[in-house]
């Protein structure tokens, strides 16, 4: 019970302000937002690339950890694109989670290379495209093709200075709690 007791104080202590990382020149720290506000994570996707058709196995994927359950509210992107051979801008996309796809050069029907930019975050709660990630807290993005102009062949890439820029809500200090004393009861039930 005694220990039940500590790590209940130890959960109420941390739901008061929950950790994000922020990175500047290259170093990366944690900082503290308060509950209910809203923390953005910068991804460096520089020199990722996009092969083949979705979940084929030459894709490239990003796994980076947001936070358990994490509520992904809004994104944002600033990226420098080049196709390679013939394929065009167009048909690179991004997969979020299953939840959702990004791709920035849409209507850019041909070869070449391209800056985009979101102009800061784009907010996914009012259009309905907001999503939740699982218990792992991981955030898994997916670089494909949406037409595979060559098979097993790189079709484009995302240059230097590429990053995307994912929102998500902070938990309120209950919410917090009630996950801690879930993972309690859960761990308290496999004994």
């Amino acid at each position: 019970m005694k220990i039940a007791i500590t790590a209940i104080a130890a959960i109420a202590g941390a739901a008061t302000a929950s950790p994000y990382f922020t990175e500047a020149a290259g170093f990366s720290q944690v900082d503290a937002a308060p509950a209910g506000a809203f923390a953005t994570l910068t991804i460096d996707i520089s020199g990722t690339n996009s092969w083949d058709l979705e979940f084929d196995a030459d894709n490239e994927m990003v796994s980076q950890f947001v936070m358990s359950g994490g509520h992904i509210t809004g994104i944002g992107w600033d990226v420098n694109l080049s196709s390679v051979g013939a394929s065009w801008l167009s048909e690179a996309v991004m997969r979020f989670n299953n939840d959702l796809f990004l791709t920035v050069g849409i209507g850019d029907d041909f070869a070449g290379s391209s800056s985009y930019s979101s102009g800061g975050v784009f907010d996914l709660v009012g259009t309905g495209l907001d999503f939740f990630l699982a218990g792992d807290g991981l955030l898994n993005i997916e670089f494909f093709e949406s037409f595979d102009d060559v098979a097993d062949e790189v079709d484009n890439i995302f240059g230097q200075g590429s990053t995307l820029q994912i929102q998500y809500e902070v938990p309120a200090p209950s919410a917090l709690a009630m996950l801690g004393l879930g993972g309690l009861v859960a761990g308290r039930r496999r004994r």
